[in-house]
């Protein structure tokens, strides 16, 4: 699990360069508050499919297994300003990343749960995209940056709105060393603020409904 955990760190930094060209920040640190829950609660609403070409991932009958030893619990981040659902007790890492605006600070969160890894990282640019109809563009080319890390293939990615804020789904295979892995996520734009929330994990083990839990219980807060 611990590649994982160590690829995380480039998935993300690479998504960061790619964001960055499409940006004309102070960076924070997290407060973790983790506590036990068992719910979930999706508010978010689908905007459009971009490719369609794929079936709703729970179709997999190799994925949909429930990870019994996970111990889910509430993440709180007061200065990422936002909250999520995660499989285990998470660790937090800080780095500095050269962008072509600048050296940003790069805040990741990691859990690791069934020899899969769960990650959120999240950055803030000098300023916000130059024009709103770019902001797809530049979240399409962080899913790409990511997904070239494990030289993989992205079989379907979406655009969706988080509240007001516009995000971009996607799924992907890969390999990392000799391993077939999988990776889901969600990458969202809130101002100048990039936030990136994937699983990874080897493709007979990370399980669609743990992920789908970890991706919807992200809420950004105001």
């Amino acid at each position: 699990m611990k590649k994982y955990s160590y690829l995380a760190i480039g998935l993300v930094a690479l998504s960061m360069l790619s964001m960055s060209a499409c940006t004309s920040s102070t960076p924070v640190a997290d407060n973790a508050t983790p506590t036990p829950t068992v719910a979930t609660d999706k508010t978010t609403t689908p905007k459009s499919t971009t490719t369609p070409d794929t079936k709703p991932e729970q179709k997999n009958d190799t994925k949909v297994a429930v990870d019994s030893a996970a111990v889910w619990q509430d993440y709180k981040s007061a200065n990422g300003k936002f909250s999520v659902q995660m499989p285990s007790k998470p660790q937090e890492q800080v780095q500095d990343q050269t962008t072509d605006v600048g050296t940003i600070k790069l805040n990741m969160v990691i859990a690791e749960a069934s020899d899969s890894g769960y990650f959120i990282g999240f950055a803030d640019f000098p300023s916000k995209v130059a024009n709103p109809e770019d902001v797809q563009k530049g979240l399409t080319e962080s899913v790409k940056g990511s997904v070239g890390n494990i030289k993989g293939t992205i079989l379907s990615e979406k655009e969706y709105m988080l509240g007001t804020v516009p995000c971009r789904d996607f799924e992907a295979n890969g390999k990392v060393q000799s391993t077939d892995v999988l990776m889901k996520g969600r990458f969202c734009l809130a101002d100048n603020r990039l936030y990136q929330i994937f699983a990874l994990g080897a493709k007979d083990k990370l399980a669609v409904t743990d992920v789908d839990r970890f991706i919807g219980s992200f809420k950004i807060e105001s």
